[in-house]
């Protein structure tokens, strides 16, 4: 058996262990979570085509219809406030990253090593794009670098070069937002360079899939699992985590509940609102794929709220409408998983 088949041998055994993982989970035994971890699974793979088999971080670009839609694409959880965009590039080059910086309250860039198919990921850095000199007209313009570039700059590690650069725009009112546009290019243009895969590669970039996946299906389920050893169901509670470690914002808490609620019974939700510029309550399934907010109110966030008198927010989470505000349907998973933000 030559080199590439046999990765392609063992990618393909290593999703079928994930698959026969997923199913054989102790929540995951009803018929609706054994669709979901079956959706999952086959999920993993197109999500892991666009993380691992598809980038050239030589011919970087910022996309973000590939990564997390409402429906078809909701791995870990992503916000439904959140547009993200995603590229990888290389620690040891110089790109231009520019745009324009649009009306919403806040842009975000974090820089990852690897994307959860390295084993050995970190956070490398985040900034906030207010903090960087801007343009009369919102217009920017950064260096991505490992050397210290006068102006915009943002450091890169140039012994890592495999890079996720995930820039986060928060749009908490979806009516009215005027997002960001934001675009790359290298600077540093290379002899070597192609768009064209060796087959080494591609053995590579599949080995990061497969791992992708399995990672991904541990840390879901352990972070579940750990919800309900912690407090049970019907509770929140915030991990002691680092969330840089697996690509969560370093400048965001994420308070987490299991919900288990009957067809007639609801959990009302009260909290005290703190001073910060974005907060959310959102649904996902315990393989953490956002629950659709296209279709069904999933989710609420500090411009959708309305507070009461005593300045806290009340959250009424039931599977029917019970015609008050702030009501977040169970959107037809009637036991899940709740986070704030």
């Amino acid at each position: 058996m030559n080199a590439s088949d046999r990765a392609w041998k063992d990618y393909l055994e290593s999703i079928d262990a994930a698959r026969t993982k997923a199913l054989s989970w102790k929540l995951a035994q009803s018929p609706e979570m054994r669709t979901q971890g079956m959706y999952y699974v086959s999920l993993m793979q197109a999500f892991g085509f666009n993380t691992y088999m598809g980038p050239r971080t030589a011919f970087p670009t910022f996309f973000s219809h590939l990564m997390f839609t409402p429906v078809e694409y909701s791995w870990g959880a992503p916000s439904p406030d959140f547009r993200y965009h995603w590229t990888k590039i290389d620690g040891s080059r110089s790109y231009r990253i520019w745009g324009r910086r649009g009306r919403t309250p806040w842009l975000h860039i974090q820089a990852q090593k690897g994307w959860w198919g390295d084993a050995d990921q970190r956070n490398l850095g985040s900034w906030d794009v207010d903090k960087f000199r801007l343009g009369p007209d919102g217009s920017f313009e950064i260096v991505a670098s490992p050397d210290e570039h006068p102006g915009n700059w943002m450091k890169l590690d140039r012994d890592v070069p495999n890079v996720c650069l995930l820039v986060r725009d928060i749009w908490d009112q979806w009516e009215s937002m005027e997002g960001a546009s934001i675009y790359i290019e290298p600077l540093d243009e290379r002899p070597g360079d192609t768009l064209v895969l060796t087959e080494a590669e591609i053995a590579e970039r599949l080995r990061g899939i497969a791992y992708q996946t399995h990672f991904s299906l541990d840390t879901w389920m352990r972070m579940t699992e750990e919800v309900a050893d912690a407090v049970g169901y019907n509770r929140f509670w915030m991990p002691d985590e680092v969330v840089t470690r697996i690509g969560g914002n370093p400048l965001a808490g994420y308070v987490k509940c299991l919900y288990d609620l009957q067809p007639d019974e609801a959990l009302v939700i009260e909290c005290e609102i703190p001073n910060v510029k974005y907060w959310s309550l959102q649904l996902a399934d315990y393989f953490y794929q956002t629950i659709d907010y296209r279709f069904h109110p999933t989710s609420i966030n500090n411009h959708q709220a309305r507070l009461d008198a005593d300045g806290k927010v009340r959250i009424v989470l039931s599977p029917q409408d019970p015609g008050v505000p702030n009501w977040v349907a169970t959107g037809g998973f009637d036991k899940a998983f709740g986070q704030w933000r």
